[in-house]
C-alpha cells in the first residue's frame, strides 16, 4: 500500500515523532511509499523538514508525486457532486487517482470521506492515526506504484 500524509499531522510525521514513527520507518526503511501531489504536494512542501525528506524519497523511489492535472480532474467531479462532508476534496482526489488506501490525518471528517466506500473503494480506505494501526502498513494490489 501507499501511504498519503494529510497536512494537519506534516510537522508530526516529518518531525518523526513517536506516533508517526511507525508510517515513517516504513516508508524510509522498508518497503512503504509515500504519494502526494496537487494542493496536498504544496501543504507539505511548506514544512522544511517534509520538503528535505521529499526530495530524498523521491531519488530513492520511495515517494511518487502525482501529477496535479491528474488529480485536479477528479477533484471537479467530486467538487460537483458535493459527495464529501470534508474540506480535503484534494486529499479523496489524490487516493481516487494514485490507488493510495492509507490515510495518515486527524481530521474526523476526512476519515469519514476516506472511509465512505462511494467516494475510495477497491479497497476501502483505512486511516492511520498511530502505532496501533501498525498493522495498516502493508502492500496491496490497488496502489500504482506499489
Amino acid at each position: 500500500m501507499c501511504l498519503i500524509v494529510d497536512a494537519n499531522v506534516a510537522q508530526r510525521f516529518f518531525g518523526y515523532e513517536s506516533e508517526a514513527r511507525p508510517a515513517f520507518d516504513w516508508i524510509d526503511k522498508r518497503d512503504g511509499r509515500l504519494v502526494y501531489g496537487g494542493r496536498n504536494a504544496e501543504e507539505l512542501l511548506r514544512v522544511e523538514k517534509a520538503r528535505r525528506q521529499l526530495r530524498t524519497w523521491l531519488q530513492a523511489g520511495r515517494a511518487c508525486s502525482i501529477t496535479s492535472s491528474e488529480i485536479e480532474n477528479d477533484e471537479i467531479r467530486l467538487r460537483a457532486s458535493r459527495a464529501c462532508v470534508s474540506n480535503d476534496v484534494h486529499v479523496v482526489a489524490l487516493a481516487r487517482v494514485s490507488g493510495a488506501r492509507v490515510l495518515y490525518s486527524n481530521d474526523a471528517a476526512l476519515h469519514r470521506d476516506f472511509k465512505n466506500r462511494n467516494l475510495v473503494s477497491n479497497p476501502i480506505g483505512t486511516i492511520y492515526q498511530g502505532r496501533s494501526h501498525t498493522r495498516l502498513l502493508k502492500h496491496g494490489r490497488s496502489c500504482r506504484f506499489a
